[in-house]
């Protein structure tokens, strides 16, 4: 497996798990919480493509989420404290498409120059600009601690795609069994630059930073399930105003952080 389609709980940043566990707790659904001010975003395609309820390229063996997960572990207690609106979270609109979502693709890595050559990465359909969503990150919430990290026969700790969700409320989430297109988005590191697409009409396309990683891990409010998730961003201008953003046909990268790299060595080491 390549270095960029594994991670674990990176260092100084959130992590994600994403699953589906055939035992989910029964509740009812959350009621959603009064609609607070949302942050503009970008005009993106919004209307899926196909009627197909998977996205392009999604291995039809793995579950595809529309919304979280949950292990039966996880208390009412800390359901309560995900769907506790905090005002200070970026805002996934009620009107985001809970389905596949058209602005960004699963496109097999043919490049062998690719650290993830042979599989498969996620790449921008249209221009995405700066600091603007582009996808939650689904999965199986459960617990981020203690001996809830083995659930049922399932190992959460060998997972390759954790992410904490909530540290005080102690959840994270998985996508190793299911998720969403987010689990497709690799690591920045050693990836080729490409040139975006030529965008019609424009003579010459915008200066892209290479080898930096274009987009974020972020933690959300979530407005149409009512609670936090994880979600993928992209990154900001900066403070010198260079980022222009994701162009057409760019591969969507974030830094799965350095505490990650660290891990994936030392059980390589072990390995030895």
């Amino acid at each position: 497996m390549s270095e960029t389609r594994k991670r674990k709980h990176p260092a100084n940043e959130s992590s994600i798990k994403r699953t589906k566990s055939s035992k989910m707790p029964k509740e009812t659904p959350p009621s959603k919480p009064p609609s607070q001010p949302t942050p503009s975003q970008p005009t993106l395609s919004t209307t899926p493509s196909n009627d197909d309820p998977f996205p392009v390229n999604w291995p039809k063996s793995l579950p595809y989420l529309t919304t979280p997960a949950y292990s039966p572990q996880i208390t009412p207690s800390q359901l309560s404290l995900l769907r506790t609106l905090d005002p200070d979270l970026p805002t996934i609109p009620g009107s985001f498409p809970l389905g596949p979502a058209p602005h960004v693709k699963i496109t097999p890595i043919t490049d062998p120059k690719h650290p993830a050559h042979g599989q498969s990465g996620l790449f921008a359909t249209q221009h995405l600009p700066p600091d603007t969503l582009i996808l939650p990150y689904l999965g199986h919430y459960h617990l981020g601690s203690g001996p809830g990290l083995q659930d049922e026969d399932y190992d959460y700790t060998k997972s390759d795609y954790d992410l904490w969700l909530d540290r005080d409320a102690d959840v994270a989430v998985d996508a190793a069994r299911a998720g969403n297109e987010a689990r497709f988005v690799n690591d920045y590191r050693g990836i080729p630059f490409t040139p975006p697409e030529p965008v019609p009409g424009q003579k010459k396309p915008p200066k892209q930073q290479k080898g930096k990683p274009n987009a974020e891990f972020k933690v959300a409010w979530d407005e149409r399930t009512g609670q936090k998730v994880m979600s993928v961003w992209v990154l900001p201008r900066g403070k010198k105003g260079l980022n222009t953003g994701i162009e057409r046909g760019e591969e969507v990268m974030v830094s799965y952080g350095r505490g990650f790299w660290e891990g994936r060595k030392q059980e390589g080491e072990g390995e030895n």
